[in-house]
């Protein structure tokens, strides 16, 4: 039987519509993102890794994730969109899709509907340990000594030593550290004290111990400056870092502030004990003092010898008092009665000028003092700079300063900064109690321009690029550095250079301020690009960048 035509048109139509509405509602095709992960130093597969997934941008859903299997592979299933992947196992470092190293930004993924993605491939970096033994001048073995990893940060802009990982030594004076990225480690050892069997001492803030070691640093010397180094490579074990203990008696340190504000109880009160690098204080092993609020009095406990620097603040109703004494702690006798004076904070006054014919006005020029040592309590003082260059930086407690000039152009450099006729254009001033010093800061406004792009086989390259100065003594004052990132292409540019020379370095992958560490270049020294400029020179260069294994201790 057949059907007739107008019957067949109007069965056609319906049909058409209806699939039509069909596929409008269906939903879009999935789209897939699978891979392996691997061990990058045995290239084994890497087992029960959990593989994470979050949308670019942040939606409200949480991070999808699977798990690898037997032979390291994975499969997510994900709608179209951008996506950002990273893996996490325990022993290895977590990794960023798109990253060889834990700071590098990694890569985004963008998936349209439907589309696969089968070579989203991760080399997972083994973890490595440190173990070993601490002993005693007998080759005794220690019980319960606190063994901690430390190493240098300069997140800050300054080097600071802070502790990565720990553990303590058992009835062997055995420890071992596992989890331990590649990288430069210092090892520090502090046994435990033991209690004294006899009552307090009169006032003592905390029971006395018994002739207690000194924490000592590997392989057991009481000094930082001493102390070796250990360098971990990727996935390596240093497994005899043995301490070796020498009985120095930890001394106890007490005294006890005196300011013109005695209301100590409605004050805000801070007092360090810090090691006396030339009269600046270290940022390691600073110890803060427990402070009674009622009498000023502060004590120290477990001080190892050596030269030091005292340090106190106090902040009342929002003025800022200060005081620094350098002191140098022995094991003859407990340092008793130490008294600290703290003198009311002054005023840095000043001028500002610019030579030539820049067009940047002085009134929107700012200069800020910033507190080196981050031992200075109250608000950073700040000046803006007058029409006729006139500046007035109050509440400066002694101390170490950062000077910092904020312009509205990046054409501008110091020439000159002098304070009381001392050269300060590395941008650190030495503030000394009541100190009535002029500072007078000359700016010019035709300094160098460095410029160009970073690439590889002709190809743009995203990377940190650094201008270190050439000079040893001038790479100790983080001021004098330069850092920027790549735009697009590659580009780079520094204006307003001070003129010198320097060596630039493009680095694909780094932590940041890590160049400030003169032995994080030592690697790399060769790969960078030697330049010298003179005022108003306008230089171009092209990069090749140095990639991250370059940075990596060998194995």
């Amino acid at each position: 039987m057949f059907l007739r035509p107008r019957i067949f048109i109007v069965f056609a139509l319906t049909l058409t519509g209806f699939l039509v509405q069909a596929f409008a509602q269906a939903p879009a095709l999935p789209g897939l993102l699978e891979g392996s992960v691997v061990n990058k130093i045995t290239g084994a597969p890497v087992r029960h890794a959990q593989v994470m997934c979050a949308r670019i941008p942040a939606q409200n859903d949480s991070p999808v994730s699977a798990e690898t299997d037997a032979d390291g592979r994975f499969s997510i299933p994900v709608e179209a969109g951008s996506y950002r992947l990273w893996v996490e196992r325990p022993g290895f470092v977590d990794q960023v899709f798109g990253s060889r190293t834990s700071h590098g930004p990694g890569a985004v993924l963008t998936l349209t509907a439907g589309q696969q993605v089968r070579d989203v491939n991760f080399r997972l970096v083994p973890l490595g340990a440190i173990a070993g033994r601490v002993l005693d001048e007998e080759g005794e073995p220690l019980q319960s000594a606190a063994i901690q990893v430390l190493r240098f940060s300069f997140s800050t802009g300054r080097r600071i030593l802070i502790p990565v990982s720990g553990a303590s030594s058992n009835d062997r004076g055995e420890y071992r550290i596992y989890g331990l990225a590649a990288g430069r480690y210092f090892l520090m050892a502090t046994p435990r004290g033991m209690p004294v069997a006899r009552p307090l001492q009169t006032g003592a803030f905390t029971p006395e111990i018994r002739e207690p070691f000194a924490a000592s640093y590997y392989p057991g010397v009481p000094d930082f400056a001493s102390a070796s180094q250990i360098t971990l490579p990727e996935g390596g074990e240093f497994t005899d870092a043995d301490f070796h203990m020498r009985r120095i008696r930890a001394v106890t340190v007490r005294g006890r502030i005196f300011s013109p504000v005695e209301n100590f109880a409605n004050s805000q009160l801070q007092v360090v004990l810090a090691h006396n690098e030339g009269n600046v204080a270290s940022f390691i092993d600073r110890m803060s003092a427990t402070v009674d609020g009622a009498t000023g009095r502060f004590e120290f406990r477990g001080v190892a010898p050596g030269a030091y620097l005292l340090i106190a603040a106090q902040l009342y109703q929002g003025h800022a008092l200060g005081g620094r004494l350098p002191i140098e702690v022995n094991t003859a006798t407990s340092q008793q009665n130490i008294s600290l004076a703290l003198s009311p904070s002054s005023d840095i006054v000043g001028n500002v000028e610019i030579e030539g014919t820049s067009p940047v006005k002085l009134q929107r020029l700012t200069v800020h003092l910033s507190p080196a040592e981050n031992l200075a309590l109250g608000p950073h003082p700040v000046s803006r700079v007058g029409p006729d260059g006139a500046i007035r930086l109050p509440g400066v407690t002694p101390g170490i300063w950062d000077l910092t000039i904020d312009s509205s152009s990046d054409d501008l450099w110091t020439r000159t900064a002098t304070l009381g006729g001392m050269d300060v254009s590395h941008g650190e001033l030495s503030i000394g109690s009541g100190q009535r010093a002029q500072l007078h800061i000359v700016l010019a406004g035709n300094g160098a321009q460095i410029s160009g792009s970073v690439k590889r086989d002709g190809q743009p390259v995203q990377a940190a690029v650094v201008l270190v100065p050439a000079a040893a003594d001038l790479q100790n004052f983080p001021r004098m550095y330069g850092s920027t990132a790549t735009q697009e292409q590659g580009a780079f540019v520094f204006k307003g250079v001070r003129p010198g020379a320097y060596k630039l370095f493009a680095f694909e992958e780094v932590e940041m301020f890590a160049w400030l560490d003169p032995e994080f270049l030592k690697p790399v020294e060769s790969l960078g690009e030697s330049i010298s400029v003179s005022e108003g020179d306008r230089v171009t260069k092209q990069l090749t960048p140095i990639p991250p294994d370059a940075l990596l201790t060998p194995r």
